[in-house]
């Protein structure tokens, strides 16, 4: 794998975007999006395998497949100070008798990503590489050219990264499509009692009305019962008052 630019002018360090002022990397150009701690960030790639310390072997840079799964005990050694794991044949040679301490905490200054630096072409100055800052710029004499190359170590360490950040927003995608779907169901499920509490207030509207209907009805019968009642009376009367002017 070859940068874009095989020529990259020196320039001041520039922060990645999210790993913070801490980050020991130099080379911050490459940046992966990840999500670590349920949070979206985009980190370098020294960062990323820095905040995923046990998902992979420090040494040979070998990710575990699947992401979760160690090597087995009698096959693995933990780092004395981190949650890094290494394969305990990686580790044992590099020990040396000791207890075992993954690069990073054996070395303050330790950079899982860092790229060789050569002089330009035009330029065979021998002295570019160490004259190389730590940021990964060049400090050549003349017009501060160099050329900047991913050898093998460096694509392992980019590989590494990338699988990881490559499964860490795979598993985001899968949460996200699983709260998702849960989010729907809920939705349908709110909607159906709002649906039934509709129906409730539409049918309890429509007993209220028809009760207040027969109430209305019920009293307007009663004040015309009561205004027919003097009306037979006197209509009695007069019939009584007739019979009795008729002659026998």
């Amino acid at each position: 794998m070859k940068p874009h630019n095989d020529h990259f002018r020196a320039a001041p360090a520039v922060h990645c975007g999210e790993c913070g002022g801490g980050c020991s990397s130099g080379e911050r150009w490459i940046l992966h999006n990840v999500r670590h701690k349920a949070i979206y960030r985009r980190l370098c790639t020294h960062c990323v395998l820095n905040c995923f310390r046990g998902h992979f072997c420090p040494v040979c840079l070998e990710v575990f497949d699947p992401i979760d799964s160690q090597p087995r005990p009698n096959q693995r050694v933990m780092c004395l100070n981190c949650p890094s794991i290494s394969h305990l044949s990686c580790a044992s040679s590099n020990s040396g008798g000791h207890p075992f301490q993954c690069p990073s905490c054996s070395n303050p200054n330790f950079s899982f990503f860092t790229l060789r630096i050569l002089p330009d072409s035009s330029n065979k100055n021998t002295k570019a590489e160490k004259n190389a800052d730590a940021n990964g710029g060049c400090n050549l004499r003349g017009n501060g050219i160099c050329r900047r190359v991913i050898d093998k170590d460096s694509a392992k360490v980019l590989v590494a990264a990338a699988r990881i950040a490559a499964v860490t927003m795979n598993k985001a995608a899968h949460t996200a499509r699983i709260e998702a779907e849960r989010r729907v169901k809920e939705a349908a499920l709110a909607r159906k009692r709002a649906r039934e509490a509709l129906e409730r207030v539409s049918f309890l509207s429509l007993k209220e009305k028809e009760e207040l209907k027969m109430v209305v009805n019920g009293g307007l019968g009663t004040v015309q019962e009561k205004k027919m009642k003097p009306r037979v009376s006197n209509s009695a009367q007069e019939n009584k008052q007739i019979q009795s002017h008729i002659p026998r």
